[in-house]
Order: C-alpha cells, then sequence, then structure tokens
C-alpha cells in the first residue's frame, strides 16, 4: 500500500474547524450502526456541528435530525428492488433538494452505494460541500469500472479493507484505509465469564446447557427465506442434543415475523432484545448467521459459527455472472480461504446447516482453529489498533477540509 492510502495514527487535532452542519446519509441497518460511531468521533472534531439526513435508530439517538425513514431505502437485491423503485425515487429527489436547501459543510455518505451514488450526482454541482463516501464499493469483486466514476463524485472514500485504496487512487479519489468501524466495538473479555454467567440464570439455562444463537438477518425479505431453513436444522439437531436451547436476537423492523416464525422452534427458545446482544453472544457456544456485518460482531466475541445467505433466484443468477470473487464473508476474504463456512443459495438450507452444525459441535479443535484465525483477520482490519476507525475517518474528514 503507497502512502496515501493510510494516514498516520499520532495525529492530534490541534483546531476546531468552524463547522456548522453535516449530513450523514444512512440506507440500511449497517449503515445506521458504522454511522452512530462515526457521529461520536465528528461531535469531538467538529464540536458546534449540527447533524442531518438519513438514518434508524442508533444514528437518531446520537442526535442526526432524519428527513425520514431509513427504512424506505433498506431493499436488497436486484429484482427485490423493483417494487420499491417508485419510493426510493421519491426518496432520491427529496434527499438532493434537501442538502440542496441546507447546504451542509460536509456529507457523508454510507454504502448503499445505487442510492448514494445517485445522490451525490444530483448535488455535484455544489462545490462547497465536502463529499465523503464511507465503506468502498466492491470494485475488486465486479465492475471495476466504477471506481473511475466514482472519483469524479466524492472528495474522499473512507475504505475498510486494505487492499482497496489503490483501486480508487489510481484515479485521483483520496481514499484512507481506515479498518471496519464495526471492530470499535470489541468487547471486554475481563467481564465475559459474569456477563455470561448472569445471562444464563436470567433465561434459566444451565451452563451445561449448549446455547446455539441465530442471527437470521433485519430485513423481512432475508428472514422469510433464511430463518425457516435455520429452524429445519435446528429442529433435527434437538432431536439429537436434548440439552440444545436456541436464541434469537430481535430487530425492530423484523420482530413481528421473527415471533411468528420461531413458534416452529421445537427445542426451547428465547427472543432477546436488541439491549442484551452483547450478553447473549457472550453466553452463547455458537452460532448460525445470515451473512453481512453481523458475522463480524459474533467474531469479536470469539463465538465460532456458520453463515448462511439466499436471495431471489434470478438476483442470484445475475449476481453470479456479475461476481468474481470466491467469498462472501469478509474473513474468508481477507485470509483469501473459507476460514468460516458459507452456505449460500442451494447451500442454504436445513440438512446442509444441519450438517455443518454436527460437523462444529462435535469438534472444539475445529471451533478453536476459526476463532484464532477470525481474529488474524479482525487484526487486519484494525483490532488492537492504537486508534478506532471512526477516530480515523474523523481525522480523514478533518484533514481534506484544510484543503
Amino acid at each position: 500500500m503507497n502512502n496515501n492510502s493510510s494516514f498516520s495514527e499520532d495525529f492530534k487535532f490541534n483546531v476546531n474547524y468552524d463547522v456548522k452542519k453535516i449530513c450523514i446519509i444512512a440506507g440500511e441497518p449497517s449503515g445506521d450502526l458504522l454511522g452512530s460511531k462515526l457521529i461520536k468521533e465528528l461531535k469531538l472534531t467538529f464540536p458546534s456541528a449540527k447533524f442531518c439526513g438519513v438514518g434508524g435508530e442508533l444514528l437518531k439517538s446520537q442526535g442526526l435530525a432524519t428527513i425520514f425513514p431509513m427504512e424506505d431505502l433498506s431493499v436488497m437485491g436486484i429484482v427485490e428492488v423493483i417494487p420499491h423503485l417508485p419510493i426510493i425515487l421519491k426518496r432520491l429527489k427529496q434527499t438532493a433538494e434537501f442538502i440542496k436547501d441546507q447546504q451542509p459543510e460536509i456529507v457523508v455518505t454510507i454504502d448503499s452505494p445505487d442510492f448514494c451514488f445517485r445522490l451525490i450526482k444530483k448535488i455535484q454541482h455544489l462545490k462547497t460541500i465536502k463529499k465523503i463516501h464511507l465503506i468502498a464499493p466492491s470494485v475488486w469483486a465486479y465492475r471495476q469500472g466504477r471506481a473511475k466514476k466514482i472519483a469524479k463524485l466524492y472528495d474522499l472514500l473512507l475504505a475498510i479493507l486494505p487492499f482497496e485504496p489503490p483501486y480508487f487512487e489510481k484515479y485521483g479519489l483520496k481514499t484512507a484505509f481506515i479498518g471496519h468501524p464495526i471492530i470499535d466495538s470489541a468487547p471486554d473479555f475481563s467481564k465475559r465469564d459474569e456477563i455470561r454467567k448472569n445471562f444464563r440464570n436470567q433465561i434459566r439455562i444451565s451452563e451445561n446447557d449448549f446455547l446455539l444463537c441465530l442471527t437470521p438477518g433485519s430485513r423481512n425479505s432475508e428472514v422469510k427465506k433464511i430463518l425457516p431453513e435455520m429452524i429445519g436444522a435446528v429442529n433435527n439437531l434437538y432431536l439429537e442434543k436434548s440439552d440444545l436451547k436456541i436464541a434469537i436476537p430481535l430487530v425492530n423492523k423484523t420482530s413481528n415475523l421473527v415471533k411468528k416464525l420461531s413458534q416452529e422452534i421445537k427445542a426451547p427458545c428465547f427472543l432477546i432484545e436488541n439491549t442484551q446482544k452483547e450478553s447473549l453472544f457472550f453466553a452463547s457456544d455458537f452460532a448460525v448467521a445470515k451473512s453481512g456485518t453481523n458475522t463480524l460482531e459474533l467474531s469479536l466475541y470469539r463465538l465460532a459459527m456458520i453463515v448462511c445467505y439466499k436471495v431471489n433466484y434470478l438476483t442470484y443468477y445475475l449476481l453470479k455472472m456479475l461476481i468474481k470473487i470466491k467469498f462472501a464473508n469478509l474473513i474468508n476474504l481477507i485470509l483469501n480461504r473459507e476460514i468460516i463456512p458459507e452456505l449460500l443459495q442451494k447451500k442454504c438450507s436445513s440438512k446442509e446447516i444441519f450438517l455443518q452444525l454436527n460437523k462444529f459441535i462435535g469438534d472444539d479443535n475445529l471451533q478453536k482453529k476459526q476463532i484464532y484465525e477470525s481474529n488474524l483477520a479482525l487484526e487486519i482490519m484494525g483490532l488492537n489498533s492504537k486508534f478506532s476507525a471512526s477516530k480515523k475517518a474523523s481525522n480523514a474528514i478533518f484533514e481534506i477540509l484544510k484543503k
């Protein structure tokens, strides 16, 4: 990586740049989480700034005034987005008009490239606004030509993977590798045993019970496809493992659907509020997770897992023609080998999940190996770094304002 890809971690803020308004745009739950971490640091760097834009509950809890519900943009897939196009296009126009009216000094867009890049194109002529994007699009996986187009839209790109900056720097876009902001939330393991014991006592299971955590997704479309396959697998597992207990952390948008579908689970099942997620992860023995940011969270808690994902078949075949990478999970991508088993599309079946569960649950060494190697990937993404990813992002934003 060349010197322009990153910056010194020995920085200090000696001057408070006078920024009055920062606009943050997040279109999905993972973006809401990353944005909430970034906003904490931006408040320290720009103490007089007010925050507006589009966000969910986490960004709103940090003081972001949202224009409309973030859920209007939370649609995944190529085919799946078609029925939602009218509302998305309406929100796109509304957001662009809002930015033109408010004239913030900074606009930060987070992931959601289809929406965010179209938005920035609409406000590209507003030269007084610094335009920043968090989470580099996966041009290394497909459509490398996007890098050149993006370079014309933004002043700064914040990359979470170490190999990403060169793809954009060659077109003149300043790109900073900051690591993954989710790693800022690495838990305190000195409290693990106490938290684990208290949580298990709370839900009335013993230390000898096997607690399996299921994370079926943050969108109803994901839960409908993935949770029934998870349920089929754990019901088969329960026939062989009488000490099996199931726990599912609830997400606001999907909680009603999860509650309905989980009634089919034959093993004792606990639906856990999001406020207790940390306790659940410490108390769990293994996880079956929807592919996505939540798998990094589970890895941070040193919880071994298998990963599942399933989309509309037409979306899958369109993506398959475009994507050039072997893995979907970031841990596997960074180490370029399958550390965490990926059960995607046809393999996302109750039969395959059951087989992988049997394989891992019966082999402690296999679980320990996954946890050890996952930790290596987390360190590459910033675990144990002197400064957090969000602090590095805030510094990079500060630096471009001085130019």
